[in-house]
């Protein structure tokens, strides 16, 4: 073969074309950058076999990962000898005969290989695809599915532990459906193919009836109403297109449409189709909406996963923490040492002492304590502190570093209390009251005392959680307090 090099959007585009002449509906693709793809690709092989059952002829799976370069895809360039086109070294298409030529080893028919870094060309890539579509970096990896029929498509960004296999074919199940009751009726339009292209030709003479005033328009509104007129006006058409387009649909109205109009039974039965066939569209646009309105859903609910996760993690943290006798008279750096540690340790992504917002003063940037990441971003602050009793100052500074420092407004944060008290009732209650009654940055909304978590119910840890009004949306925070040892040292 002699190839040139494409990339995945030039690939993409060039499949679209080619998917729709196949009947295809969908084109799922799963958009990832270099070590995310690799990944994404080892959990995806062993359900390889059940994937290419569930796409069929209905959806085109279309797997963007640096490891096919041994059976890159080759799309041949019309007009050329059959070995003759481009080749995208990171595509692997599932079910995909008849869109695809060829497939080679990139390796050995592209000039030059071994001098290319192919990573970078895997990095440059993704980039290129994912500005095109407006793909933002935060939701990479993603399944971009492409409809069709409609020229539309949507983003699903895919979290780490995601099962791909359980998402598409979610989607699939759903398109079968659809795709079941447009074959039935498609099958029983076929035998009306003219009468669908006699009305396609009416339709747009038509339009040129109602364009103008002009003698030619008058003319072939004459002529659709009354086919006998054509001889006597066709020196009015001036457009020839127009004046073949009207001989012909006189020809086939006298050839059979006459016949099938004044067939009552026969008419009623292709109007019934048609219906169908509008409201099998409408069932497309439906199963669409819904997976759009699904999404919205899924990135609530991947919210409040890991919210809910984050919380979990955190406090079986503070329980080993707790259980420590190291930790007993620590310091509260030693004490959020230890929690940071054990939090990277279950695969979190933890900042200590992170930079960020603004001081207390409002002069110059200050310190959070703990800051966890979620997929790279911003997820929830973890802002720590050492109580032996109920200092409202002290504790009033840290609530409000935890929102000058929050400067996106992330949706949940954590005051941590290490509580060095004898009477954690008493303590809890002052500090119930207190949190109901001060003035916030953001406007409070409502005090939520006494919250259990599932598996993780302790009589030495309480929660309670305080809801904010943040430039009209809700912002929680959380508020544990771990009751420890003695008093700590200074």
């Amino acid at each position: 073969m002699e190839v040139t090099y494409m990339g995945l959007l030039e690939y993409f585009q060039g499949c679209i074309p080619r998917a729709k002449d196949r009947g295809y509906i969908l084109i799922v693709s799963l958009v990832a950058r270099y070590s995310d793809a690799e990944k994404a690709y080892r959990k995806l092989e062993h359900d390889w076999a059940a994937l290419n059952d569930l796409t069929g002829n209905n959806i085109l799976f279309l797997f963007s990962t640096p490891k096919v370069k041994k059976r890159a895809s080759f799309l041949h360039i019309p007009g050329q000898p059959a070995y003759v086109g481009g080749m995208c070294p990171f595509v692997e298409l599932l079910d995909g005969k008849g869109v695809e030529d060829n497939r080679g080893e990139f390796e050995y028919v592209y000039y030059d290989y071994k001098k290319i870094d192919w990573k970078k060309k895997y990095a440059q890539t993704i980039g290129e695809f994912a500005a095109e579509y407006g793909i933002p970096e935060k939701d990479i990896p993603c399944l971009f599915i492409y409809d069709l029929i409609r020229d539309r498509y949507m983003i699903i960004p895919v979290r780490h532990d995601a099962d791909i296999y359980a998402m598409i074919k979610n989607i699939v199940v759903r398109i079968s459906e659809y795709r079941k009751k447009k074959m039935a009726i498609d099958a029983e339009l076929e035998r009306y193919s003219d009468i669908d292209r006699y009305y396609t030709l009416y339709r747009k003479l038509d339009d040129e009836a109602h364009k103008d005033d002009s003698a030619q328009s008058i003319a072939i509104c004459k002529i659709l109403q009354n086919m006998d007129l054509f001889k006597s006006l066709k020196n009015d058409i001036a457009d020839p297109t127009v004046k073949r387009n009207l001989k012909r649909i006189g020809q086939w109205r006298r050839q059979y449409f006459d016949r099938f109009y004044n067939d009552s039974s026969d008419r009623k039965k292709y109007l019934e189709l048609k219906e169908a066939e509008k409201n099998a569209e409408k069932m497309l646009n439906q199963i669409w909406d819904s997976m759009t309105a699904e999404i919205k859903v899924i990135e609530t609910c991947q919210k409040k996963d890991c919210e809910d996760s984050i919380i979990y993690d955190l406090l079986a943290v503070c329980v080993k923490l707790q259980a420590n006798p190291m930790y007993y008279l620590a310091k509260e750096n030693n004490r959020n040492d230890y929690i940071r540690d054990m939090l990277e340790r279950s695969n979190y992504e933890v900042l200590d002492q992170t930079r960020r917002g603004l001081a207390l003063a409002g002069k110059e940037a200050g310190e959070v304590d703990l800051l966890i990441k979620i997929e790279g971003m911003p997820g929830t602050i973890i802002e720590a502190l050492n109580l032996d009793s109920l200092k409202k100052e002290y504790l009033s500074r840290h609530i409000d570093k935890i929102f000058l420092y929050d400067t996106a407004g992330n949706t949940f944060n954590i005051v941590l209390v290490y509580a060095n008290v004898v009477d954690l009732d008493g303590f809890c209650y002052r500090y119930l009251q207190y949190i109901k009654e001060r003035d916030y940055i953001y406007q409070l909304i409502k005090v939520e005392d006494k919250i259990k978590v599932e598996d993780l119910e302790y009589s030495d840890i309480r929660i309670m959680k305080t809801f904010h009004n943040r430039n009209s949306s809700v912002t929680t925070l959380y508020h544990i307090i771990v009751k420890m040892g003695n008093k700590p040292r200074d």
